[in-house]
């Protein structure tokens, strides 16, 4: 998970370019996940401490820990009113410093595609749960385009350029999550796609967004020269469907997956 550090070090950065589409899908799927109050939970790759609030907020838990590489991250999730109760570790998803059989519920929110090894990160995540514990994630589909991103990368496509991609996008399909847990012997596995709206007010906001430096395409437009951005802009526009009142609609779309740890 450390190549998560290069992505995202600056949390209100991630809060303008992720932050309010990653809270739609959080919503659904805390609710979906569906497991009872007052458990141990861990979440792995905190980052901003958005999916932290919303596990609190929707699941009544006993304790949570939180787990993060970045040091700017977990200082932005610690200023959060609501995340008092939260004990916060610098760590990789990789190599969790755990012990077996701690927790109840292990969660991980648009991480997996950020960390080298994913089969490593979900064993990690089998082993520091007690039997009976269940381990759950979900991630933009790659796949399909799914990210909110995904216009500006494929608008830096047309122009020659490529955004600096996470290194496991490839594990972000619903088949490849659906191995990677049965390859932590987790069982009783269900998954769900969710499909979240994503719009702007313009054009205007929607490039100001998805552009802020703090983002893998965003670090890449801010080494770009004026001319270039200027370039790019216009082969988004370009490729931007508007609505008659200047909104920028589309949909983006996450893969959402859960076991059970039996033995």
């Amino acid at each position: 998970m450390s190549a998560s550090d290069q992505f995202f070090n600056d949390g209100a950065a991630y809060e303008r370019v992720m932050g309010r589409w990653s809270r739609r899908v959080g919503d659904i799927f805390v609710d979906w996940i569906g497991v009872p109050k007052n458990l141990h939970w861990i979440d792995i790759g905190c980052g901003t401490g958005v999916f932290t609030e919303q596990l609190i907020r929707h699941c009544s838990p006993a304790a949570v820990s939180a787990v993060d590489p970045s040091a700017e991250q977990m200082a932005f999730a610690r200023d959060r009113a609501d995340l008092k109760m939260v004990e916060f570790h610098a760590g990789d998803a990789q190599d969790l410093p755990f012990p077996d059989n701690r927790f109840d519920v292990a969660v991980m929110a648009l991480v997996i595609h950020f960390v080298p090894d994913p089969g490593k990160a979900i064993s990690e995540m089998a082993r520091v749960l007690r039997p009976g514990g269940w381990a759950a994630s979900y991630v933009w589909d790659y796949s399909v385009g799914g990210s909110p991103t995904a216009p500006l990368a494929a608008a830096m496509k047309t122009i020659g350029l490529e955004s600096r991609s996470p290194p496991s996008r490839q594990a972000t399909s619903m088949p490849a999550l659906q191995q990677l847990w049965r390859s932590a012997n987790l069982d009783q596995i269900a998954t769900r796609a969710i499909h979240i709206p994503v719009e702007f007010a313009d054009f205007n906001e929607f490039w100001n967004s998805i552009t802020a430096p703090g983002g893998p395409a965003g670090k890449t437009i801010a080494e770009m020269s004026p001319n270039s951005r200027q370039d790019l802009r216009k082969a988004l526009q370009e490729r931007t469907p508007v609505m008659a009142d200047g909104r920028v609609a589309y949909e983006a779309c996450a893969n959402a997956i859960k076991g059970r740890k039996t033995i």
